[in-house]
């Protein structure tokens, strides 16, 4: 069971055309815990009836959302949102008023590069903007990275400070207006050597190809890449068909996962799984 925590709307701004700030505060997050990874997130249970229950049992009412800042003194955390389309998300993100109630969940996180290495490769579309942002905002002088994000248009080119050596190339392209084309891109550049640390995040089918592209052209070992779905372009489909598995095919895929191991290590036993049963 996952703990969840009621907070309150403290003010929410606009700050490029498909993105937008929620500030959430309250005495509830005085007892969350940040897990202090860059790429770090909660779910947010999208206000109901009671909006401080419920939410980690139904996916219809919560949503996952990158944590862009924790200011642990307020304490508030700063979502950043991508608002195009009119999913139950973007239209709270983008309809948030001070005051207004949700609850969020415990934090999660993914970003974990080994301690000895220093270059990065972030790709990225839309709602991986986000986590880009602080992982470039909290690392190193020491660091180098080579940055790709897909965009949903180039007036989402936000600023990306960062005390590290970094370099940024931006196209427009998926977000579910179009065909994604960050595995294609990732066809054409040149194979990160060494120790260099790949992290994707993305729509959640390409995701899949990007992990499948990166075990075969890209191989490196485990700890080396990170690879993270945000979200389904037909999320209503792969519902339906989750639904639609039987109790044991749903255990089966509970039990491939295990806790224990890392998470690229399950999905070497998972993908073939997914793809026998057609998801």
């Amino acid at each position: 069971m996952t703990d969840s925590f009621r907070v309150t709307v403290a003010g929410a701004e606009q700050i490029s055309p498909n993105l937008r700030r929620v500030t959430l505060t309250g005495d509830a997050l005085q007892e969350w815990e940040s897990t202090a990874k860059a790429d770090e997130f909660v779910h947010v249970h999208i206000p109901g009836e009671d909006p401080a229950e419920g939410w980690e049992d139904d996916h219809d009412i919560a949503r996952h959302y990158t944590i862009r800042r924790w200011n642990p003194e307020v304490p508030s955390l700063e979502l950043d949102i991508v608002t195009h389309g009119h999913g139950r998300g973007a239209t709270w993100a983008r309809e948030a008023q001070p005051g207004d109630v949700v609850a969020v969940s415990d934090a999660h996180g993914y970003y974990s590069p080994p301690e000895a290495s220093t270059r990065r490769l972030l790709i990225a579309d839309a709602t991986g903007l986000p986590a880009v942002a602080r992982i470039l905002e909290e690392a190193g002088p020491e660091e180098t990275f080579d940055v790709l994000i897909e965009l949903i248009s180039m007036d989402d080119a936000i600023a990306l400070p960062s005390p590290a050596t970094v370099n940024v190339e931006w196209r427009v392209s998926g977000n579910g207006r179009g065909p994604c084309a960050l595995v294609s891109c990732m066809r054409s550049m040149t194979v990160p050597d060494g120790d260099v640390y790949v992290w994707v995040a993305c729509e959640s089918a390409e995701s899949r190809r990007a992990r499948t592209f990166i075990r075969a052209e890209w191989t490196r070992h485990h700890t080396l890449y990170r690879i993270v779905g945000y979200w389904h372009v037909d999320a209503e489909e792969q519902l339906r068909k989750w639904n639609a598995l039987t109790p044991e095919q749903q255990a089966k895929y509970a039990a491939i996962w295990d806790e224990s191991r890392p998470d690229e290590v399950n999905w070497l036993e998972l993908e073939p799984y997914l793809q026998e049963l057609g998801l």
